[in-house]
């Protein structure tokens, strides 16, 4: 007997370690499966969900919200209807918009929304599976091959009265019970006011390619702009974090595009904006990404852009404009920079950086507003404290775009820097540059396009005027005193003009744009209104395009004689350069490779005035050999150099031979 206790206690314990066992089992590999994937269908499914660990639960939303415990369980295939005709929810809500109720009339398009997780044995949870269903629509006919971003919240998160970031909510009643004065539109306290983490959101997000893989993730959702978010439409921010899921989107959201510093494609994304169009939402919606598109190559830094659907829990939230954000991550994703040593200002306040940084731009300010810049010896510092290119060619865009809401108006501006200096990346040199960004109040937006030939040059940058303190139209004006930075200005300014705003480039960029976004955005008006818009969408749409080319096409053909009158220059002139053979040899006019920005068989042409000399090099291409200089209207110190410095009195004609 006393040696079978022993025997019998063991097998006990053994029995007793089963449930243990079986308690410590990892199901960490678990994973949801949907029958079908995200996309457009002509007719009714069946989906089922399934899961790979037996005996769990899996729990499921159509409203755009995480499933909970509380949710429906999934015990059977969903039926997915037709979605082309079910009722509006989102879009039939009111109470977005202070000085407009639009609410459209017509049933918008619909998809469902599926949202599931399982609950496991372990009484852990896999993570949320999302999946987008539109049934009988077919998906180019409505919205050609632009992607589709998708994105589900809960309810009340985007629209809910105490805390739904989309609509005016408690914190206008509230405002308008306590005080009640009229103000514009733009300026009342609302739900949709909120800044900052505060305002932020969690949302899941699907973006579907017209062709491809896309990509699903958690991310944070804001609404983003200033006066925008008053209107009906408005811009949105997502934002990865890990606490939603993942640190960065690792996409590649914009197709082939560069990073800043050349170093191959832009690999992660902290945050992307489905732009509504800014100042621009009620007109053209497409002056920003135009713009950011036409000054690539420009000497600061531009946004990568395209235009996308979005849908919101299932429901048509229209045409918005996918674009770049700019962060320390941004710096880093671009440049290579740590975002540990990244400095970032916006419209004078700290956006990227530790607090006592603020101190590096008042340093920077101070100085050059400080002292006399028409000093070479002050100006050599300064330059050293700020890069003079990219400062020079941001100021001639937002001066040739007529921009109302820019630099000159101390807003709309970023400028960043390294903290420490990296002498192995260029970038990282202690120099303040530029980000370009948010540039529709401009090219006559609000008067039909036809303020091209107005002077807005010598109000802002001429004309005596008071600033507050540290206003950047200030550091421009004391720059200005310069001999140096005068030319590098003037240049910039027939630099914009004659290569990037050239007519025909304009023209191709602008046309690409049009087939993109003009047979899609009357839908988003009739979604978006305003009223007086939605009963004749499209022609109204089609007229607001042609304002914007109303605009560009008499700017480009009055700046130069702006210019003359507004900086007492002498006669502008033609300079026209060509190559003996495109595929032997290009030219580099001033720092612009022309062979980007327009064909050399048929030859550049550009006005520059004798204060506006030009540098022009011919550069060879492999195998080939630069043997000099054809010239009319000048004379060449040395027509066989490569690199020649032109100053225009007459019509010039320049053309690079190649052998």
């Amino acid at each position: 007997m006393k040696r079978i206790l022993p025997i019998l206690a063991l097998v006990l314990c053994l029995l007793c370690a089963l449930p243990m066992a079986a308690a410590e089992e990892s199901y960490e590999d678990a994973v949801l499966t949907f029958s079908l994937p995200s996309g457009f269908y002509p007719e009714e499914q069946l989906l089922s969900i399934t899961c790979n660990v037996e005996d769990c639960l899996i729990y499921y939303t159509t409203d755009g919200s995480i499933p909970t415990e509380d949710s429906q369980i999934l015990d059977y295939e969903l039926e997915l209807g037709d979605t082309t005709d079910l009722p509006n929810v989102l879009s039939a809500i009111g109470g977005v918009c202070p000085d407009e109720l639009y609410i459209p009339s017509h049933n918008v398009m619909k998809a469902h929304v599926i949202r599931a997780m399982a609950w496991l044995p372990d009484d852990t949870y896999t993570p949320v599976y999302s999946a987008t269903y539109w049934i009988g629509a077919d998906r180019e006919e409505l919205y050609g091959d632009m992607p589709i971003v998708s994105l589900m919240m809960d309810y009340d998160d985007l629209m809910g009265y105490e805390n739904g970031i989309y609509v005016m909510g408690k914190a206008y009643d509230d405002y308008m019970a306590e005080d009640g004065r009229k103000l514009d539109a733009w300026d009342y306290p609302a739900n949709y006011q909120t800044r900052g983490r505060e305002g932020e959101r969690q949302v899941g997000v699907e973006f579907l390619p017209f062709e491809g893989e896309g990509f699903q993730m958690e991310m944070g959702i804001r609404i983003k702009g200033g006066a925008s978010r008053s209107y009906n439409s408005k811009s949105l921010r997502l934002i990865a974090r890990e606490e939603y899921g993942e640190k960065s989107i690792k996409y590649p959201v914009f197709e082939n595009n560069l990073r800043d510093d050349g170093n191959g494609i832009v690999e992660k994304y902290k945050s992307i904006t489905l732009r509504a169009g800014g100042n621009d939402v009620r007109f053209a919606v497409i002056r920003d990404p135009v713009i950011q598109r036409l000054s690539e190559g420009m000497r600061f830094t531009s946004q990568a852009t395209r235009p996308c659907v979005v849908f919101i829990n299932g429901e048509y939230w229209g045409v918005k404009t996918l674009t770049e954000e700019y962060s320390d991550n941004y710096i880093q994703y671009n440049y290579g920079i740590d975002n540990k040593n990244v400095v970032i200002m916006k419209n004078g306040e700290l956006e990227e950086g530790e607090e006592e940084d603020v101190a590096l731009y008042e340093e920077m300010y101070d100085f050059i507003t400080g002292n006399d810049m028409a000093d070479p010896a002050n100006y050599a510092k300064a330059a050293e404290m700020i890069d003079m290119g990219q400062l020079a060619d941001l100021t001639a865009m937002h001066l040739y775009i007529y921009n109302k809401d820019g630099i000159f108006q101390n807003n709309n501006w970023q400028m960043w820097r390294a903290r420490e200096v990296d002498e192995s990346i260029p970038a990282a040199d202690g120099k303040w540059r530029f980000l370009s960004y948010d540039v529709d109040f401009s090219s006559g937006v609000y008067d039909g396009g036809k303020t091209h030939t107005e002077d807005n040059i010598s109000p802002v940058l001429l004309d005596p005027v008071e600033h507050e303190h540290r206003h950047t139209a200030l550091l421009v004006r004391a720059l200005w005193q310069n001999e140096d930075f005068r030319r590098e200005l003037l240049t910039a300014l027939c630099d914009c003009r004659n290569i990037y705003f050239d007519a025909n480039r304009y023209a191709g960029i602008f046309g690409e744009f049009r087939a993109q976004y003009e047979p899609y955005m009357p839908e988003t008006f009739r979604r978006f209104g305003p009223n007086w818009v939605a009963g004749w969408a499209d022609e109204y749409y089609t007229q607001k395009l042609d304002e914007i080319t109303t605009f560009f096409g008499g700017r480009y053909k009055s700046f130069p004689w702006m210019m003359k009158k507004v900086f007492s220059l002498s006669e502008p002139y033609d300079v026209s350069i060509s190559v003996s053979d495109p595929q032997k040899g290009g030219i580099v006019l001033n720092h612009d490779s022309l062979d980007d920005f327009t064909t050399l068989e048929q030859g550049f042409v550009g006005m520059y005035f004798p204060e506006t000399p030009i540098t022009v090099t011919a550069v060879p291409a492999e195998g080939a050999t630069f043997t000099g200089w054809q010239a009319t209207g000048c004379t060449l110190e040395d027509a066989s150099a490569p690199t020649i410095q032109v100053t225009v009195s007459e019509a010039v004609t320049l053309t690079a031979q190649f052998e």
